[in-house]
């Protein structure tokens, strides 16, 4: 009875996925799984007009990008698919695009990995798989925040000396977390990487929008607080400095995070990794768009764009 009911499926599905089902290596019960939702799957790209019913082939998948994929597994959630139903559809996907990429028919496989699905299905539903419990998505920055702009708890000695740096030290951090730039990238900044005038900033081989916040806290660094630091008025020269007027090196800009870390009573220092971490969870939480933020960290594929995001939920 399997047997015919996977013909049956079969013959409602175009050639190249005829002949991946009926090769598997899994149980006929497997391949009926897989063959209902490769016929779901292709349903929804008619219906969305990313292929045609008679014309789907390796073309058409090979057109497929991540953001299709997660956009197909949004609307299953939406549609009330309890969470193993969902899953089940990763799975069965995730297997058909591995099969097309070692084939080189696809560039990578574009299906999502399964923490990022429940990260979606708990966004959807308000569930979790597993009863987890919700999580704080951005740790409480309130207390390190707070040091680093009124240098609460520092001694008469110590606020002295912060007040010189305090500028910098918010304009730091207020970069970090609002474009997720590295902390080598950070370093390596000169005066004239960032515009004013479009309030954006030029790293690398990409160009990002700062916010509000951060453009104030930015130009009132370069207007007032840099301007204190000795040596340091050449628009040719470095964007971070230390009070002798030098490029602010990766290690001091480490130290400094480690220091307000500590005033904060902070159980785990804040570095730079972990702000870029928090930055990244937020532009995801806010936007829902993984191109837009794997551009804006400037890392090469959706995989490392997933390791940032799921870090912080996994600590």
């Amino acid at each position: 009875m399997e047997t015919q009911k996977l013909m049956n499926l079969c013959e409602r599905l175009p050639e190249v996925n005829q002949t991946y089902i009926l090769n598997l290596d899994k149980s006929n019960a497997t391949k009926i799984i897989y063959a209902y939702e490769l016929i779901r799957f292709n349903d929804y790209l008619i219906g969305k007009q990313l292929g045609e019913e008679s014309k789907i082939n390796y073309k058409t998948y090979f057109e497929i990008s991540y953001d299709d994929i997660t956009e197909y597994f949004r609307t299953i959630i939406k549609k009330g698919n309890e969470y193993n139903t969902v899953q089940r559809a990763r799975t069965a996907l995730n297997g058909w695009f591995h099969a097309l990429n070692e084939i080189h028919a696809v560039r990578g496989n574009p299906v999502c990995s399964g923490k990022i699905l429940e990260r979606l299905f708990w966004e959807i539903t308000g569930k979790e798989p597993g009863d987890k419990g919700k999580k704080e998505i951005i740790p409480d920055m309130e207390g390190f925040l707070d040091v680093i702009e009124n240098g609460t708890g520092f001694s008469s000695a110590r606020k002295k000396y912060h007040e010189k740096h305090r500028l910098r030290d918010m304009a730091i951090v207020a970069l970090i977390l609002d474009t997720g730039i590295r902390i080598s990238e950070l370093n390596a900044l000169n005066i004239d990487d960032y515009d004013r005038g479009f309030s954006q900033l030029y790293i690398q081989k990409r160009t990002i929008k700062v916010d509000k916040d951060t453009k104030e806290k930015l130009e009132q660094y370069i207007d007032q607080g840099r301007t204190v630091l000795e040596g340091a008025d050449s628009r040719q020269s470095p964007l971070f400095v230390t009070s002798n007027g030098k490029r602010l090196a990766v290690r001091s800009i480490q130290s400094i995070l480690k220091k307000y870390s500590v005033a904060a009573d902070n159980p785990q220092v804040i570095s730079a990794g972990k702000l870029r971490e928090i930055s990244a969870e937020k532009y995801y939480q806010e936007t829902g768009d993984m191109q837009g933020l794997k551009e804006r960290l400037g890392v090469k594929s959706m995989a490392a764009v997933e390791k940032y995001i799921l870090k912080g939920e996994n600590q």
